[in-house]
């Protein structure tokens, strides 16, 4: 009887354990599909927290750089109408001297010796009167209406030269002249002549107490057809610190150590050569130094300008 008993109950727990193991490993999948959505969800919500923070970093940035804009476009405004009073003020007395120094020609034009010192200062007052106008162009970022005649750069980049050696020799800097032939630029004399001198002032200041320091003005080999005229002015000195590089032609960026003064010289230098559509960029100099390169559109079909340039072939 005890052995029947015990048998019945071995039989019922035999056969009611699978469909229980089958109800817990039902559970348990139920259980793990739940935790395996959880932590989906989790992901997912983790994504778009990441999500909301990036974004919301991305408008920080963007507001900061609007409302940097919109300072900067305020000091522009200041600047350009200071500019403009200033350029009056300045071009009155100008005008006048240029004035006196044509008629002391014509008086003195006898004394050959004293008719070229004023010859060269009514070229550089009349140069003066010319990057005045122009500078103020560049500030309101409009080019001109005037016509003028397309530059030859090398002579344009002669005259710098001999404008800041008498400086560069009393620091001790070595001038590299390199002058390849090229053609022509579509960009006004004074505007290269002067984007030319503030590269090689800058220079001269990032040398200033320097041994041994050396300035570079070159002139790359004109090769391809229609394309820039390419200047270099490179010097071996301290070069520009990798933080500022990406502002470097903004307005009213400058440095502590080396360089001075790119506080609005870069800037209107390279808003003077985007109005003829040229260019102005920086690079780092092999050895050590800056190099800022000037790219200018070349003049097409000026008188003395060889075809082959503009054609793509080569000189007969």
């Amino acid at each position: 009887m005890i052995l029947t008993t015990i048998l019945i109950v071995a039989a019922a727990l035999a056969l009611a354990f699978p469909p229980a193991l089958l109800y817990f490993r039902r559970r348990q999948n139920q259980w793990l599909l739940q935790v395996k959505q959880a932590t989906e969800e989790v992901e997912r919500l983790k994504l778009q927290l990441e999500t909301v923070r990036y974004r919301t970093a991305r408008l920080r940035e963007e507001l900061s750089a609007a409302d940097r804009q919109a300072r900067l476009s305020h000091q522009l405004t200041l600047l350009g109408q200071f500019t403009a009073g200033f350029m009056h003020e300045f071009n009155n007395p100008l005008a006048i001297v240029t004035s006196r120094i044509e008629v002391l020609l014509e008086e003195r034009k006898e004394d050959a010796a004293l008719c070229g010192d004023l010859q060269q200062m009514l070229k550089e007052t009349r140069y003066m009167g010319n990057i005045a106008r122009t500078l103020l162009q560049a500030l309101r970022r409009e080019r001109g209406g005037e016509v003028f005649t397309a530059s030859d750069p090398a002579e344009t980049l002669q005259g710098a030269l001999a404008a800041v050696r008498p400086s560069a020799e009393s620091q001790g800097v070595r001038m590299v002249e390199e002058l390849a032939e090229v053609p022509r630029v579509n960009v006004p004399e004074h505007v290269v002549s002067e984007v030319i001198r503030g590269l090689l002032v800058n220079a001269l200041e990032a040398l200033q107490g320097r041994q041994e320091g050396v300035v570079w003005m070159r002139l790359e080999p004109y090769r391809t057809a229609g394309s820039m005229v390419v200047a270099k002015i490179e010097d071996n000195g301290p070069g520009v610190p990798a933080n500022i590089r990406p502002r470097l032609f903004e307005p009213f960026v400058s440095e502590s150590r080396g360089r001075e003064h790119l506080g609005l010289g870069l800037f209107l230098a390279a808003s003077l050569l985007d109005m003829y559509d040229g260019r102005l960029r920086y690079e780092t100099r092999d050895g050590g130094g800056a190099s800022f390169v000037v790219e200018m559109p070349p003049a097409r079909f000026t008188r003395g300008q060889p075809y082959h340039w503009f054609a793509g072939g080569a000189s007969s």
